[in-house]
C-alpha cells in the first residue's frame, strides 16, 4: 500500500484544527461501529447455531433429516464466523496497542498514516469475510431448513 504526504502547507491553522477535530469524530463514530459488527456477527452466528440445533429436536429429527452435508458446512461457516470474529477483535485490540507505541515513538505523521491504514486494511478483511461466511452459513442453514420442512411437512 502506498501512503501520501499531506500537503498542510495551503491551510491556514484554524482549517487544519477542524480538519483534525472533524476526523476524530469520524474516527470516534467508526470505533462504535466497528464494536456494534463484532456484537451483532457474534449474536447473529451463535444464535444460528443454537436455533438449529433445537430445529432438530423439534421440527427433523437427525434420523429423518436428509442432506445433513448442508447443515453441518452450514454450522462449519458459523463457528469460522465466531473465530474470524474473536481474532478480528483480538487484532483491533493488539493494533491500537502498537497505534499507542508508535505515537509514544513519535514517529512521522505520514508514518503512523500508514501503519493505521494497513492494520485497518486487515482488520477490513477480516470483517469481510465474517459478513460472507455468516451469510454463507444462514443461507446454507435455510436451504437444509427448506428441504427438510417440505419432506416433513
Amino acid at each position: 500500500m502506498v501512503c501520501l504526504k499531506l500537503d498542510n502547507m495551503e491551510k491556514s491553522e484554524e482549517e487544519i484544527n477542524e480538519w483534525k477535530e472533524y476526523r476524530r469524530s469520524i474516527l470516534e463514530e467508526k470505533s462504535k461501529s466497528d464494536d456494534d459488527f463484532e456484537k451483532y456477527i457474534t449474536y447473529i452466528s451463535s444464535g444460528a447455531l443454537g436455533l438449529t440445533m433445537t430445529f432438530f429436536d423439534k421440527i427433523s429429527p437427525l434420523e429423518k433429516s436428509i442432506s445433513l452435508w448442508i447443515i453441518a458446512t452450514g454450522w462449519i461457516a458459523l463457528a469460522i464466523t465466531l473465530f474470524v470474529n474473536l481474532l478480528s477483535h483480538y487484532l483491533s485490540s493488539r493494533y491500537n496497542e502498537k497505534t499507542v507505541q508508535d505515537l509514544d515513538s513519535n514517529i512521522s505523521y505520514e508514518k503512523l498514516s500508514c501503519n493505521i491504514d494497513r492494520r485497518n486494511n486487515k482488520i477490513s478483511i477480516l470483517n469481510l469475510a465474517s459478513i460472507i461466511l455468516l451469510g454463507l452459513g444462514i443461507l446454507l442453514i435455510l436451504i437444509f431448513s427448506i428441504l427438510n420442512l417440505s419432506k416433513h411437512g
